[in-house]
């Protein structure tokens, strides 16, 4: 529809280009999704009781109050109140990094291929992406990445392990990328939205750097992806910006409360942690069996390169007709034989490669 056959009012001329796809309305009911990085296994029994003997007439009706959960990570993560901020999920920390830090015409640096939202958010804002592309799956490039950091770069964007690849960017290397935005005048962002599965982090250096800004989620091995719950940890001041910007009440008091729940009971991260990490050695082990090459990742994903075996959108779609969504094909050229599997416990990933074996055997393309 042009804009002259629109009736009624024109959106912002940033959104006027802006194309976005609806988010599925229904459940793929008897697949198993393994394109959308969720936890596999359900939470444990006695863990989701707990759970539900919270919900109280008063959980539901009172607006949310959000000390207790404040408190609570501040321990936790051995960081001041003063440098926490609840977000709906980590999309909507980065969202609000935008708003707060973003003016038209700006420069964001991030990486290329990474999380999708990234780049959708600059062109709402009106800001220019600076795309620093992989060249391989080996790792990135950073003395690239540092050259794209030049003044008018007012944020740059990492997310670590990064998706869809996978990788993860060393200490030092990010340092140096902090240095540089420094100088530049920019906020750096680490998305540490796997760092469960990754161990890395570099959230104790929010101390000491002011223009560090560390987003972490409970929506992947925490399991809470319907909750929609995650924070940010930064400098007081960085805090107090993105503060300004937020929704009132925009986190939900039975989100909070869940989070609460998990920040007692450690292991029921930690447990599910080990669970895929054996899922990802059954996966690895099966796939090479049949020829294929499963690259690293340090989240709970894995990339599975196909290679001549199957094209990768024909692998995708033998694979839905066998109960399994991944995702795939991927138009970055360092992905383009690769499909990308979520990771769960052993008996979730024997399945599926049962089902990768049949797929792969499927009109002679077994290689016999």
């Amino acid at each position: 529809m042009t804009r002259a056959e629109r009736r009624g009012p024109l959106p912002a001329g940033s959104l006027g280009s802006l194309v976005r796809l609806p988010e599925p309305g229904e459940q793929d009911d008897g697949l198993v999704r393994l394109n959308r990085n969720e936890r596999l296994e359900p939470l444990p029994d006695l863990f989701v009781e707990r759970l539900r003997s919270l919900v109280e007439s008063d959980l539901l009706t009172s607006y949310p109050v959000t000390d207790r959960l404040y408190a609570a990570l501040a321990e936790s993560l051995s960081v001041d109140r003063s440098q926490l901020l609840l977000s709906p999920g980590s999309d909507a920390a980065v969202k609000a990094l935008y708003h707060a830090y973003v003016e038209p015409g700006d420069r964001v640096v991030m990486l290329d291929p990474s999380y999708a939202m990234y780049s959708v958010y600059a062109e709402m804002f009106q800001a220019e992406a600076t795309r620093v592309p992989f060249d391989s799956l080996a790792g990135m490039d950073v003395e690239r990445l540092l050259a794209a950091i030049l003044p008018g770069v007012k944020l740059v964007l990492i997310a670590n392990p990064n998706q869809p690849t996978g990788t993860l960017m060393p200490e030092d290397a990010l340092l140096e990328v902090a240095r540089r935005a420094l100088e530049a005048g920019a906020l750096l962002a680490v998305d540490e939205a796997y760092y469960p599965f990754s161990g890395a982090t570099l959230l104790p250096r929010v101390a000491e750097l002011p223009n560090l800004a560390v987003l972490r989620s409970f929506s992947k091995a925490a399991g809470l992806a319907g909750l929609r719950i995650g924070f940010v940890a930064a400098d007081a001041h960085v805090v107090g910006d993105l503060y300004k910007v937020r929704s009132v009440h925009d986190v939900n008091a039975f989100a909070m409360a869940c989070a609460l729940e998990l920040l007692a009971q450690p292991e029921v991260i930690d447990d599910y942690v080990e669970h895929v990490r054996e899922g990802e050695r059954v996966l690895r082990e099966r796939a090479e069996a049949l020829g294929l090459t499963v690259t690293p990742s340090y989240a709970n994903f894995s990339l599975v390169e196909v290679a001549d075996r199957c094209p990768a959108a024909d692998l995708v779609e033998r694979l839905r007709d066998r109960g399994y969504i991944v995702r795939g094909p991927f138009s970055a050229p360092p992905l383009a034989r690769h499909i990308r599997v979520t990771l769960g416990p052993p008996h979730v990933m024997n399945k599926f490669c049962d089902a990768l074996t049949d797929a792969l055997s499927q009109d002679g393309s077994n290689g016999s």
